[in-house]
């Protein structure tokens, strides 16, 4: 992969939309989705802006690889936080692949093709038959062997969130200390703390910390 550009496509699609009813609720959903986008980051990391297609499913390419993975948690995380009625749960099957790419085009990212795409693709497509809804595939056999067992666990841990511990967990993933997130959700600071260490959130920041030093390792080799 030496002196080849390497970047990661998150192709998605929403799991659960199916019990939102056209029309405003149908509506919410989407604006919920878009809502995650924005909160992905600094836009240099994006190489093509996400897109929704086909009504529930969605993808964008990332120019720094080593940051698709908190890129698919915030995505995954915001979901689950924002709709709080009984029984709703809202959340995302999430296909990483990392890779080069040949062809990206400025506007209709769903035409682009090349190795991140084709790995993203197929692993989505696969997910669909299982109940796991975080994969990574790499252009790299270790990575993908240690990844495959760390996701298949952190996907687990994933699927336990409550809507309030993914929404503390969303925030803290994007910087902000538990005093400012008190304030934002207008709890207490042990409140938020709680929310986070029920959420198991430095198991969050070991996954995302050890995810971002393999990649970068790799894609500079």
């Amino acid at each position: 992969m030496k002196n080849k550009k390497i970047y990661a496509v998150i192709t998605g699609d929403l799991v659960g939309s199916s019990r939102f009813k056209i029309g405003r609720q149908r509506e919410e959903v989407l604006l919920t989705l878009k809502d995650s986008f924005k909160k992905i980051g600094s836009p240099d990391i994006i190489a093509s802006p996400f897109v929704i297609y086909r009504g529930d499913s969605f993808q964008g390419v990332i120019s720094k690889p080593e940051e698709a993975l908190r890129t698919a948690i915030i995505l995954r995380a915001n979901l689950l936080s924002m709709f709080k009625g009984k029984g709703v749960r809202l959340d995302a099957r999430i296909a990483i692949g990392l890779g080069t790419i040949d062809y990206l085009p400025k506007k209709q990212v769903g035409e682009g093709d090349g190795e991140a795409f084709r790995n993203s693709g197929m692993e989505l497509d696969r997910m669909k038959k299982e109940e796991q809804k975080l994969i990574v595939k790499t252009p790299w056999q270790d990575i993908n062997d240690e990844l495959r067992t760390e996701c298949a666990l952190f996907d687990a841990l994933i699927q336990r969130w409550t809507k309030e511990q993914a929404e503390a967990i969303v925030y803290h993933i994007l910087g902000s200390k538990q005093e400012e997130i008190a304030g934002i959700l207008g709890i207490s600071q042990p409140a938020v703390f709680q929310r986070l260490k029920s959420g198991s959130y430095r198991a969050v920041q070991i996954f995302l910390e050890r995810f971002k030093t393999i990649i970068q390792y790799k894609a500079i080799e």
